[in-house]
């Protein structure tokens, strides 16, 4: 070998050396050993929309990874309803106890902390891929499906990065990985790896495709660990108001909008939202913190193109930001603070909370009658959930209530119909919670009880000594208490 081609062999040797030392790949082993079974224990109902029943202790299963400082990510839905939660990893038969610091409803994450100080001697931390992995390339998707306690590693491929909606709030459509791999229960919550760097967390299965799972992506995950710096979760902020393009010159002109220029028209603003003090219908909006908008809605001069749905969504709530827009042929500027929609947080969580007298029901609207036995539900019941905001239907209710369950009784069995509508008033007034439902009730019950529903022409009426007499049968023949006076 000359001496300059063993130079230059050397010099490779070296610059490989330097290399591996900046960014070296984990091993396997201290890989495997970053990866945890979730245990939850807890109670649940037999039916979520039949919270009265006997509860029932039960166990979930699920897979977490491991961060610095003795925590563990996960899914949200893993961990939800806990009342005590233990982890572990295939290298131990000893459980840990864990505590939920930090949880995510909106992006289904939830962080995990763990006290004893053993853990971190057993296990390892695993560090974030920076970008996006490519089209194409494998990922591993390491977890305990089945509540399996030896560790599972099936491999996968990236198919897509898109926007999706996320099952769990039923509401939220956030940016995940679309990947081809045979996921089972269990392994939600387990990480995507690649070359030793976490790509993104499993956390939902594809109903129409078989062998389709989806993974959070690894922004979502870092905009969740950014929020939490500070010592509680916020969430996601809302752009909060619909528009349309700003193509038609017609309209411009109608609005004294410049015809050159670009931007959107706003339609809708949601109440209590980011721009609800500033934007008013009709108001041509041009730029957000000095960055242009085209006529689709897509800020033309960041780095990348991204529309301004989810360039506000990226950033942290509370954050200032500037829009610019037109009204009435004049131009303004206005300093904003970044919040979220919170009539829209209302339907994320899945309380118990209900009222039982006279053999009815009533509860409040949440995700847990899309998640229900009963499979598909009423169309009106789905249209209120859905459109709450885009209808103006917060107009007159801050929470809608529902007839969610009928006892079989005598007084009752010709009211099956009314089952899951809306109520429209109780008495000539319409409740704006279940609280004022409640309330509303009792300053009638010593007279009849009138309750109108949504979509039903014929009120449901309710005589006193009816009331008092269903309400004995019921907690006789099911143990249902009612609610006394």
């Amino acid at each position: 070998m000359n001496k300059l081609l063993k130079f230059s062999f050397l010099f490779f040797l070296m610059s490989f050396s330097l290399l591996a030392q900046v960014d070296p790949e984990p091993a396997v082993d201290s890989i495997f050993r970053s990866v945890v079974l979730i245990r939850n224990e807890g109670f649940n109902t037999e039916n979520k929309t039949q919270p009265w029943m006997k509860k029932n202790l039960y166990t979930g299963f699920g897979s977490g990874f491991v961060l610095p400082g003795q925590t563990i990510l996960t899914n949200a839905h893993v961990v939800r309803d806990a009342k005590r939660i233990l982890v572990k990893s295939s290298f131990t038969k000893k459980e840990y106890l864990a505590d939920v610091k930090y949880i995510g409803y909106d992006c289904d994450l939830a962080l995990l902390q763990v006290n004893d100080p053993d853990f971190s001697e057993q296990t390892n931390s695993l560090s974030f891929l920076e970008g996006v992995p490519n089209l194409g390339s494998d990922v591993l998707l390491l977890g305990f499906p089945n509540g399996a306690d030896s560790l599972s590693v099936e491999k996968g491929s990236v198919l897509r990065f898109e926007k999706n909606r996320y099952t769990y709030s039923g509401l939220d459509y956030r940016n995940v990985l679309k990947i081809n791999a045979n996921i089972q229960p269990g392994n939600s919550g387990g990480p995507a790896v690649q070359n030793g760097k976490v790509v993104g967390l499993v956390f939902q299965i594809s109903t129409l495709e078989q062998g389709i799972a989806y993974l959070i992506s690894n922004d979502i995950i870092r905009h969740f660990l950014e929020d939490i710096g500070d010592g509680k979760y916020d969430g996601f902020p809302n752009i909060g108001f619909t528009f349309q393009n700003g193509n038609p010159k017609s309209l411009k002109q109608a609005m004294k909008v410049p015809s050159d220029q670009s931007g959107i028209f706003v339609n809708r603003i949601y109440p209590s939202s980011t721009f609800s003090k500033v934007l008013k219908e009709k108001d041509f909006v041009t730029a957000v913190d000095g960055l242009p908008l085209t006529n689709d809605g897509e800020i033309s001069g960041a780095n990348k193109k991204e529309f301004i749905i989810d360039w506000i969504e990226n950033k942290q709530l509370n954050s200032k930001v500037t829009v610019s827009y037109y009204r009435a042929g004049k131009q303004y500027d206005a300093e904003v603070n970044l919040q979220k929609n919170y009539a829209l947080d209302l339907y994320r969580d899945s309380t118990e909370d209900y009222f039982l007298q006279a053999g009815f029901v009533f509860q409040p609207i949440t995700r847990s009658f899309f998640h229900s036995e009963d499979g598909d539900l009423d169309s009106s019941l789905k249209y209120h959930y859905s459109y709450f905001i885009q209808d103006l239907l917060y107009r007159y209710t801050v929470r809608d209530i529902v007839l969610s369950y009928t006892f079989n009784d005598p007084e009752t069995s010709k009211y099956k119909k009314y089952k899951y509508k809306v109520v429209e008033s109780i008495n000539g007034r319409i409740p704006k919670d279940l609280n004022e439902f409640k309330s509303i009730w009792k300053d009638g019950k010593k007279g009849f009880v009138v309750l109108k529903f949504r979509g039903m022409d014929l009120p449901i009426v309710l005589r006193p000594e009816s009331v008092y007499q269903m309400n004995q049968r019921v907690k006789k023949r099911y143990g249902a208490n009612y609610e006394e006076f």
